[in-house]
């Protein structure tokens, strides 16, 4: 499970009772959040003049199952290094991707990459 951005609303609030000369502590205490939180929003408003949080890195999936699937099925003496390099990750990466698309590893002269027999059936 992944954690959520709190509110732009929230950071406002928090960011003008700052403005009317209140402490961080106050602040953490009055809306239940780390004093290292209240820091960190005062901050980055003061460099960047918005609310708003940072984009989150990996938040979202940077490749399309479908093309990916595809290329390991065309490409199944590929190891994981050269479809990393493909879609543009690291090999820790492109293992991670087949894990979680079913994909198991088979131990043969070269790498052999196959889908396992319960994903083909769901699909």
């Amino acid at each position: 499970m992944t954690s959520r951005a709190y509110s732009l609303d929230l950071r406002e609030r928090v960011i003008k009772y700052l403005e009317e000369g209140n402490s961080q502590r106050l602040a953490s205490k009055v809306f239940k959040i780390s004093k290292t939180t209240v820091n960190t929003w005062r901050l980055g408003y003061k460099r960047d003049g918005s609310y708003a949080p940072k984009k989150r890195i990996g938040s979202s999936p940077s490749i399309k199952m479908n093309d990916f699937v595809k290329y390991v099925k065309s490409h199944s003496n590929a190891r994981s290094l050269d479809i990393g390099k493909e879609f543009n990750m690291s090999a820790s990466g492109a293992r991670y991707w087949l894990r979680r698309f079913g994909f198991t590893y088979k131990k043969k002269p070269l790498a052999m990459w196959k889908q396992s027999m319960k994903d083909e059936s769901s699909t």
